[in-house]
């Protein structure tokens, strides 16, 4: 499939595979902002092909970072701000649709003196900032804001540096812990203390920031980008289902990584799962129901939806309100598509609960088409869904995959 396409037609098919899976984006952007801050030459291995990673190290460039590609690889030679060019006029940087390219970058760029506006696209540019931009703000950083869809209005224009008196920054983490992971990553190097707020969500991904800042303190100068426990969720997921899948490139559980708690979310269900020497093994049992909160690893939730849908009995997911904030409201989303599948489920929007009603595997194959919003998870859970029940044509924002999964299609055909 070309990666520009907007429509994808599935087939129905058995899954029996070996397959390998990219690496992380969570991570990738959290080690590009490290290796830029570091003084010494930093290099970054095993790179994933997503635009997130891609877009980050292109504002890079336009900075004035100095790096170097080196197949999957990418060597950062300066630090910054320190390689910040001499200039008066606003840098404009197009920061894509990405969470942790923008809630990355704009700590980040507030390091430096420059002016610099970043135009984000698609739906990031009415996501959750305004806590980020307001404990910026009280460090005197100069930030213009204005939350707008139209891609002819500025989103945001930041002015630094942070001010040399301000000792300690608060940053409300309710809707996302990507605010307290941009600031401290930003200000790892400054005597600038981050104090959360309301941190209650998501807490394996601000562990795995804490984790890499210590590394980056350290004399490495080397950092490896594992495999992406979010991105191997979906092959798991279709071999639970119905088939069998050897990930080749996956040796081990990453407990850094939130969405690792999938594979023991499948095992609970009833999927033989397991590492062997070549790798990690999945292979349809018969699944059961399941109990789950949500709210520490949302990522892999439009995947159990799909998995859920095809266990035989009652699935109750909850504490999932945090997907709303999300690249779509994906439990608005999720709901859509469970209806479109003629799934027997009930929602509760006051709550942020479903509760999946599984009968197991279809008798009878069907064709599911369906129109899934531009958000690559979505676009993803959608091809699962046609893969089991009969075929179908993802009608638009199939090329939203490259965001965290460039080759996916390709890769479970």
């Amino acid at each position: 499939m070309n990666s520009e396409s907007s429509t994808f037609k599935t087939s129905k098919k058995s899954f029996n595979k070996e397959i390998s899976i990219p690496s992380s984006k969570s991570y990738a952007n959290r080690l590009l902002i490290l290796a830029a801050l570091n003084p010494n030459e930093i290099k970054v291995t095993n790179l994933p092909l997503s635009s997130d990673v891609e877009t980050m190290l292109s504002c890079f460039e336009q900075i004035g970072i100095d790096l170097e590609r080196v197949g999957n690889d990418v060597i950062i030679r300066s630090q910054f701000p320190q390689c910040e060019r001499d200039g008066d006029e606003i840098i404009v940087l197009d920061t894509g649709d990405g969470g942790t390219t923008n809630r990355f970058l704009l700590p980040f760029l507030a390091l430096g003196r420059r002016g610099y506006e970043l135009k984000a696209s698609g739906h990031m540019r009415l996501r959750p900032m305004e806590p980020l931009v307001t404990a910026i703000r009280s460090c005197g950083v100069d930030i213009d804001f204005n939350p707008s869809d139209d891609l002819n209005e500025k989103w945001i224009v930041v002015k630094g540096p942070y001010q040399s008196k301000t000792s300690l920054i608060e940053i409300d983490c309710s809707q996302t812990t990507q605010f307290l992971t941009g600031l401290s990553l930003a200000l790892s190097r400054s005597k600038i203390s981050v104090k959360e707020k309301n941190l209650s969500v998501s807490l394996p991904y601000w562990h795995l920031t804490q984790n890499l800042i210590e590394t980056s303190r350290t004399d490495t100068r080397v950092y490896h980008n594992p495999v992406d426990f979010s991105s191997l969720s979906y092959p798991l997921a279709l071999a639970a289902v119905d088939g069998e899948v050897l990930i080749t490139n996956c040796h081990e559980p990453d407990p850094n990584q939130a969405d690792s708690q999938f594979l023991e979310i499948l095992r609970d269900m009833g999927s033989q799962l397991e590492f062997q020497e070549r790798g990690l093994f999945c292979k349809k049992k018969p699944l059961k129901g399941i109990s789950f909160d949500g709210s520490q690893c949302p990522d892999v939730i439009p995947t159990l939806i799909f998995v859920c849908s095809f266990a035989e009995g009652e699935s109750h997911l909850k504490n999932l309100e945090v997907l709303t904030h999300k690249e779509c409201d994906r439990f608005t989303e999720m709901v859509r598509m469970l209806k479109a599948a003629k799934v027997d489920f009930d929602a509760d929007f006051k709550n942020y609960e479903l509760i999946i009603h599984g009968k197991g595997l279809p008798i009878e194959g069907r064709q599911f088409n369906f129109d899934p919003v531009d958000d690559h998870r979505m676009v993803m859970v959608t091809y699962l869904f046609q893969r089991i029940l009969g075929g179908g044509t993802i009608t638009r924002n199939a090329h939203h995959v490259k965001k965290s999964f460039a080759n996916f299609f390709e890769t479970l055909a």
